[in-house]
């Protein structure tokens, strides 16, 4: 009998030395590493994607159709804010921020996209929009966004559609030109200049604040 209780007692200590060593693991003079466990509720559920607007976290969780957000400001005081519905209609990413205060998201079937706004950041706002078929989209300054058709088994697209859309208003996101066809493409950097070859003839994408930009650095580079 005293040698089972000697065996038990040996495996509880056993035990709880494997779980200080274990914990104590979880930090060392230079990083500290916070377990789910460690967290508010909302960030232990199951989450698809996640997005950073400042210093608030929002986990996409539920197939996309809730929010749970995060007070980051303090990475030593996370603590939950609540979490919204939002009405996507199916799993969707993050693509990247589509002005100060929105993000756009691509559907995970590649069926299109739409835009998140954050402006009020305890009750973010998922917006349709009318680019709903696969592309490719790229940041055009800090507001605007190009998006390039791309092909799938379904849809062959040899020369690709393109388009310019405006999100600096995140609740209207609007369409400033559409360029059918496009057969080449060519970028002048230091301008921020989009050349499109396409069925229609040359299309000229600018952005005058970078065209400005570039005009004072020539105009500092000039001999006095």
């Amino acid at each position: 009998m005293k040698a089972i209780s000697a065996k038990i007692l040996v495996a509880v200590v056993f035990a709880a030395t494997v779980m200080v060593q274990a914990q104590a693991k979880t930090q060392s003079k230079s990083v500290v590493v916070e377990s789910p466990s460690d967290l508010p509720e909302i960030a232990q559920r199951q989450s698809e994607a996640m997005y950073l607007d400042g210093t608030i976290l929002y986990l996409e969780q539920n197939a996309g159709r809730t929010l749970a957000i995060l007070d980051v400001t303090d990475p030593a005081r996370i603590r939950a804010i609540g979490q919204v519905s939002v009405n996507a209609r199916t799993p969707y990413d993050f693509v990247q921020a589509a002005s100060d205060s929105a993000a756009l998201v691509e559907y995970r079937d590649h069926s299109g996209f739409a835009v998140i706004s954050f402006k009020k950041s305890k009750h973010p706002v998922l917006v349709e929009t009318q680019w709903q078929y696969p592309a490719r989209a790229e940041t055009l300054g800090s507001n605007s966004l190009l998006l390039a058709s791309t092909p799938t088994q379904s849809v062959p697209a040899p020369d690709p559609r393109y388009q310019v859309v405006d999100v600096s208003n995140p609740s209207k996101p609007a369409t400033l030109a559409t360029i059918e066809g496009v057969q080449e493409r060519l970028e002048r950097q230091d301008t921020g200049t989009v050349f499109l070859l396409g069925s229609n003839g040359l299309t000229v994408v600018r952005r005058p604040h970078v065209e400005e930009e570039y005009e004072i650095h020539q105009m500092q580079l000039m001999p006095n």
